[in-house]
């Protein structure tokens, strides 16, 4: 277990969100590789913005994709394609293709493709508060997995929807994980034995991920870990996500989070404010990135001692 890349999926709407996440790892985490996979009408702005970054490799889709599935992404971003969602999301006849199933199997196809052993996963709304290195994720050779048992109805979902896409018996008896936790992160070989137990199963497998109401490729790759390869390579780690992410979920949630992580110095490592939540990017972005620059300061400062 020897390489460990970090990979964000991303696109031009969230440029803002990543150069705050690209500030955060050149301050906490320099010397892990990191691959952007980024739609490919966006890897011009992306390539531009962020040419002089160490360590970033940035991939579009169209390299990532299959000819086909890439023609069907980039015409769902154009107005037919609007329109066509909310056309089957009313009519409730079809389920929609969607931009979070795309990137889904993008990743999915990414990781089978790395040269590395390990990839963990960081949104573009997520930020490192703190350092963060290969030894955080890896112990005594084995992954830190990061796996809770199910609590929610959306927890079940996600399973019954692994149960369909990898040919699971329904009338089992439910056992359901979440593995939807951040940073997730899992062995590149979990991904490539995912992808034959996929084209082993379905004929085409990306159209049946798509038609799929609620998949999700954590799950998937959580399920392959525990139960294919037995945590073969995997240290299961089950604390609550709280403890690991400093959590921003709704507007009256941001002032008291960042003022949390502010008191406990960013040990917890990581902040998310959820990318869905409409909070202008002026109101939060300015504070993380001066909060982050000041942490990294002590950080630098109490090494200086030390030496």
């Amino acid at each position: 277990m020897a390489d460990l890349c970090y990979v964000t999926p991303t696109f031009a709407r969230d440029i803002n969100r990543f150069a705050l996440l690209r500030k955060s790892l050149a301050l906490f985490s320099p010397d892990i590789p990191h691959i952007a996979i980024v739609h490919s009408e966006d890897f011009g702005v992306f390539r531009e913005r962020f040419s002089a970054d160490r360590n970033l490799q940035i991939i579009p889709t169209s390299s990532v994709l299959p000819r086909k599935l890439e023609a069907a992404r980039r015409s769902l971003q154009s107005w037919r394609g609007y329109l066509t969602q909310r056309v089957a999301w009313r009519s409730g006849l079809v389920r929609p293709a969607s931009g979070w199933k795309f990137q889904q199997i993008s990743k999915l196809e990414l990781i089978t493709q790395i040269p590395y052993d390990v990839v963990v996963f960081l949104d573009s709304d997520l930020t490192l508060c703190g350092l963060m290195n290969r030894a955080d994720y890896v112990a005594n050779g084995r992954l830190r997995l990061l796996e809770t048992r199910a609590t929610s109805y959306e927890d079940y979902a996600f399973e019954i929807s692994r149960q369909i896409l990898i040919g699971g018996d329904l009338l089992m008896a439910a056992d359901a994980f979440n593995y939807i936790h951040q940073a997730p992160r899992f062995l590149t070989r979990t991904a490539k034995r995912l992808k034959q137990r996929l084209e082993g199963t379905h004929r085409d497998w990306h159209r049946r991920f798509i038609a799929e109401a609620f998949p999700s490729e954590y799950n998937l790759l959580g399920y392959c870990a525990r139960v294919l390869e037995e945590y073969d390579g995997y240290l299961v780690e089950t604390r609550p996500p709280a403890e690991w992410m400093y959590d921003i979920k709704v507007h009256e949630d941001l002032r008291e989070r960042l003022g949390l992580c502010r008191q406990e110095f960013g040990q917890r490592r990581f902040i998310r404010v959820q990318s869905n939540l409409s909070i202008p990017e002026t109101e939060y972005l300015p504070v993380v990135a001066n909060m982050i620059e000041e942490f990294a300061a002590l950080e630098h400062a109490g090494n200086d001692r030390r030496r």
